[in-house]
Formats: structure tokens, sequence, C-alpha cells
């Protein structure tokens, strides 16, 4: 008797000295299975084409000399695995291999035959009670796999393959207890254990033994079948009219089959057969469609599981572009009638690990720090920024002061300006708005008045920043930043502070000494004393093109950027020497409409504000 089993794994290897694979091996028209979890520990560049030659020798040796039977083929084919890493070991010396922990099982009928190697363990749950299954299977050999296990599978048995020792983590009452919802909630708790331990690397298959569902034949299939249940009534239906007509017809007499009712009769019969045929055919493709999208989702969860190892490995670019590859497949088979719990599930756990691996915070049920509501209802906020502290919140023509978490009357800024840009200047105790005309006002003390400049008028630009007692204004239009420095009576003369750099898709500025602005498309562009200076961002998982507001200051080690679009605040690690990188991101998928946003000195905290709202959050 063959079972059903149902599995899924998990790996972390926390650098490039460990190498984790689980992979699963198994034929078309087979009810075999081999099942392979296996650790390299070292500095070796061949970990993979080490568990490459140890796959290819499975399907060659296993599975391709079926005269003999399940142990003898095992038998040789861990032989040939011995001889293959002996050799690699002669020719390119011991350390080629590493230190190899590894356990290979082979699911046949109701039996399982494992090996296991070093610090990997197997582990049988049956009936609430857990053993160690792979107890004294290494030898003293310097062969990898030296010992053979074998043993009967029972109907929900659960067994673990892993590459190291779990009951590190947890007694085994615990290990029995996690496994009380099934695999895939077993592999999570397993995973957050794993995750606490900072030292520990490890990779794990978990898997259920269920019985399977009995093969039934087309009759039986027929009873269950509706589409062949409705052909079976319609049959019944024709029987019974013809029986009818006989009866009409004869009344107890010898009946004489005329021409035409023997050919409505073969008609007739003809005619089922065909649709029952035609249903038969359509439940084998349903079959067959249905054992493609089995192997496709087992495929996935491999995939996951490398994805993870890669994360971990610091290999973020190739996680994320297999995380990519299986949330598209994942995507494609909801589009079907088939396994789209399991669709969903892995879909799940891809935002999962991308979260992981991205360092994202997904912010929850966040709920308003203050509402601006409380002095406008119809209020429809543009922008914000922070004075001593206090929030200062503008719409086209007022703006409203918040102190703590409390909202002050607002002010009227001028019935004839439209506000479009904002700053604060700290050192000066001043808002600073720019007006849609190109005119600038000062916001302090509760007082609004207009800002002289010793020029005709200000240039106009789409964004402000401000630093020391000086005034930046950037305008893409003639790829300038003109700055003015604030006097006791007036704004100097602007001078034009860029020197060679292309500032012609600018829409957002940023000051702590150097001036970063941020183009369309996510570029940002880095000056110091007026000229360009090298700047990259290494180590970003996916496309900023849609981000549309850069906010630092002197005080803050980082830079960080707002997506509207995809609702999320970007986190980037200011420069070195030219090279930034990605630190993380905060996404905020309840929120609709954010406007602007702030982060404190602390870095703690992110505020942002959307159209009658801010909200406070922790990072």
């Amino acid at each position: 008797m063959s079972f059903k089993i149902i599995a899924d794994t998990f790996s972390i290897a926390r650098d490039a000295t460990h190498f984790i694979q689980l992979k699963t091996v198994k034929k078309p028209r087979s009810d075999e299975q081999i099942w392979l979890a296996i650790e390299i520990e070292g500095e070796t560049k061949y970990a993979r084409s080490i568990v490459q030659n140890i796959v290819e020798v499975i399907e060659e040796m296993f599975f391709e000399k079926t005269e003999l039977d399940t142990y003898e083929r095992f038998e040789g084919t861990l032989k040939e695995v011995n001889l293959i890493l002996k050799n690699l070991a002669e020719k390119h010396g011991e350390e080629a291999t590493g230190s190899i922990s590894a356990i290979l099982g082979v699911f046949s009928g109701n039996e399982l035959h494992l090996t296991q190697s070093k610090n990997a363990e197997a582990y049988l749950i049956r009936r609430g009670k857990l053993s160690m299954i792979s107890e004294g299977l290494s030898g003293k050999s310097k062969d990898l796999f030296v010992n053979i296990a074998s043993g009967e599978l029972m109907p929900d048995d659960k067994i673990i393959f892993a590459t190291s020792r779990l009951l590190r983590l947890m007694t085994q009452t615990q290990l029995v207890n996690i496994f009380g919802d099934g695999v895939t909630e077993a592999v999570d708790g397993l995973r957050e254990l794993t995750i606490a331990e900072n030292d520990l690397n490890l990779g794990a298959t978990c898997i259920h033994v269920k019985l399977p569902q009995k093969n039934s034949t087309p009759l039986e299939r027929a009873k269950t079948n509706p589409r062949l249940l409705k052909i079976q009534q319609w049959a019944k239906k024709i029987q019974n009219i013809v029986a009818e007509k006989i009866s009409e017809k004869t009344k107890g007499t010898k009946v004489n089959f005329n021409r035409k009712g023997i050919l409505i009769a073969l008609v007739s019969i003809v005619l089922i057969l065909m649709i029952s045929v035609s249903v038969l055919m359509d439940s084998r493709r349903n079959q067959v469609l249905r054992d493609e999208y089995r192997l496709r989702i087992e495929t996935m969860n491999q995939d996951l599981s490398v994805a993870n190892t890669k994360g971990y490995a610091n290999d973020k670019e190739t996680a994320n572009a297999i995380l990519d590859k299986v949330e598209r497949e994942a995507r494609d088979i909801l589009g079907t009638n088939y396994f789209r719990q399991e669709a969903l599930a892995l879909m799940g756990k891809t935002q999962e690990i991308r979260d992981s691996i991205n360092n994202t915070i997904r912010i929850k049920q966040v709920k308003p720090y203050v509402d601006l509501k409380t002095k406008n209802p119809s209020i429809q906020a543009l922008g914000m920024v922070t004075l001593d502290e206090n929030f200062f919140v503008y719409e086209y023509n007022k703006i409203y002061e918040v102190i703590l978490d409390q909202v002050l009357d607002p002010k009227v800024l001028d019935d004839n300006e439209v506000v479009t840009a904002s700053t604060a200047m700290e050192d000066q105790g001043v808002v600073v708005l720019m007006t849609q005309s190109g005119r600038v006002m000062e916001y302090q003390n509760g007082q609004v008045s207009f800002a002289d400049t010793n020029d005709v008028s200000w240039e106009s630009g789409v964004a402000l920043a401000a630093y020391g007692r000086n005034v930046y204004v950037l305008n893409p239009t003639k790829n300038q930043i003109y700055k003015y420095s604030r006097l006791r009576g007036a704004y100097t003369s602007m001078t034009e502070y860029n020197g060679d750099a292309d500032l012609s898709n600018g829409i957002s500025m940023a000051i702590d000494g150097n001036v970063y602005v941020l183009q369309k498309g996510g570029e940002i562009t880095k000056l110091f004393k007026s000229k360009k200076q090298p700047f990259r961002v290494e180590g970003m998982p996916g496309d900023i093109s849609e981000v549309s507001q850069i906010f630092t200051i002197a005080e803050l080690n980082q830079l960080y950027l707002l997506d509207t679009i995809n609702k999320r605040v970007v986190i980037v690690e200011k420069d070195r020497n030219g090279v930034a990188h990605y630190v993380g991101e905060v996404v905020f998928e309840e929120l609709d409409n954010v406007k602007g946003f702030y982060v404190n000195k602390n870095e703690d905290k992110l505020y942002l504000l959307t159209e009658s709202e801010i909200y406070q959050v922790d990072i």
C-alpha cells in the first residue's frame, strides 16, 4: 500500500559558509520518492555541484535500475554518492567537500529507508510520541553514508528531516505539539524558533503520511461524477419511454421491432456511449492537470526555501527574483480551479519571506495620532513641516499648528494666494511657505507676513528646503537651486547653487549639509558646495521609480523616500564614499492619500500626513 505524502520545508543559512538544500526526487508513474535534506559547511565552491551530483546519481541509479528491489537500489545509490565525494576530496582536497550533514530518505509503498551523516537527524512522531530514527546510522568510516535504517510507515505518521539537532530549540513535547495544526504550521513555528537562535543554520523537511484516496474504477467514478449521473438519468428516462411505448403497443403480445425503432435505440446507445467517453476523458484531463499543478506547487515550495536561504546570505537580488517568479506562478494557479487554497498559502508565505528579506514593516490597524477634522471637517491638507518638535500642517490658504497631539485653531495665510511648498528654519524659528504665484510667506509666533528679497521678485520652484539661515528653492525648469539667506529685514538676493548637476527632473529636496535632490524615476542627485558628488544606492530590492518626496536632516543617519503610489516609505542609509545602502521600508497599505511625512531625530517614530489626519508609527 502506498501513502499520500504532505510536506513543507524551510531553510536558514546565515552566511556564505553554510549551504542548505532540501530536495525531492521522483519520477512519473512511480510511487517511490526520495527526500534529501543537506547542509554543507565550509569555504567550498563545490557545494551546489555536490548536491546536483547527488540528485543525478539518484535519478540514474535508483530510478533506472527497477529490476532490483528498493533496498538494493538505495544501497547502490549511496555507494555511488560516496565514491563521487571521495574522488572530489582526492582531486581538490578534503576542504572541497566541506562538512556535510545530510538525511536521505526513500518512501516506497508503506516503507521508509533512510541514511544520515554528521549532525543531521530524522524524527518520527507516531501516536503523539517522538522518537529519533536516525540515531546510530553514522559510522566511523570516511564514507558519507554508511548505514541504512528501514521501517514500516503507518497512517498519520509525521516525519522530520533536519540538518541540525532540533531538540536544542525545544523539548520533545513541544516538537510534537507544534505539528498539531499541520506541516505548514509546523514549518512556520520551526522557522520562528530558528530565527530567534542567532547562530543556528538549519534546513528542515516536515512530512505527514496519510492514507491515499482509493483508486476507483470507471464504474465507481461514474457513480459519483455529477455529469455521468445526469447521463445515467437521461438513459433511464429513454429506457422508461421506450418500455412504455412497447407496453402500449404490444399489451402482452409478441413484440416485433421495426427498423425505425431499432435505429432510434442504437442512436440513443451510441449517444450515451459518446457522452460517457467524453466525460471520462475530461475527468482524465482534469487528473493530469491536477498532477501537473501539484508538482508545480511542490517546486514552488522548494523555490521559497532557496529564496529564504539566498536572503539570509544577503543575495537579495536573487532571492527577490525567485520570490517574484513564485508569486507569478501562484497567481497563474489562482486563475484555475485547482489548488486555490495552496496557491493563496504560497502567496502569503512569499510575502512573509520577502518582508523578512527586505526588512519590511507593515503597519496594521493604525489609529490617528492627530485628527485635523476637529478644527475643519472639510480640511484637505497639502503638506507638513516641523519646528521645535511641533507640527505645522498647511492647506492651500490655511495653516494648522499642532502641539503634542492638540490642534490649534487654523490661521488664514492669505485669501488670494495658494501655498505649494513649505519648509521650516529651525535656527530662525520660522515656517517658510511658497505660493503658486511665486511669493514667499513666513509664519512665526502665530503671525503671517510676506517675506521680501533684495531682488525684484523671488524665483519660483517646486520644492523648498532650509539649512541654517538659508532657504533653497528647487527650480527644475531652469535646472537650478536658488539660495537665499535670511537677514533681519529681508532675504538677500538669490545666488545660483547648482554648478554642474542635471536637475531638470527634480521633484523634491532635502539638506543635511549636503543637498539631496530627488528626481522623477527615483534617482537621487547629491551636491556639496555646488558640485555634484558621486552617489548610488546598493541593495535596493525593487523599483523605486514612484517615490515623490525625500526627507533628512543633519541629525539623521538615513534618507527617507515617500512612495504614495505603493504606500510605503523606503529607508536608505546615508552614503560613505558615494555608496548608500538600502535599509528597509515601512508599508502603510491601510492609509490613502498620504501627503507628507516626518521622522523624529531619534529615528524611532515616523509621522504620516493624510488629507485630514496625522498618524504616528514606531519604526
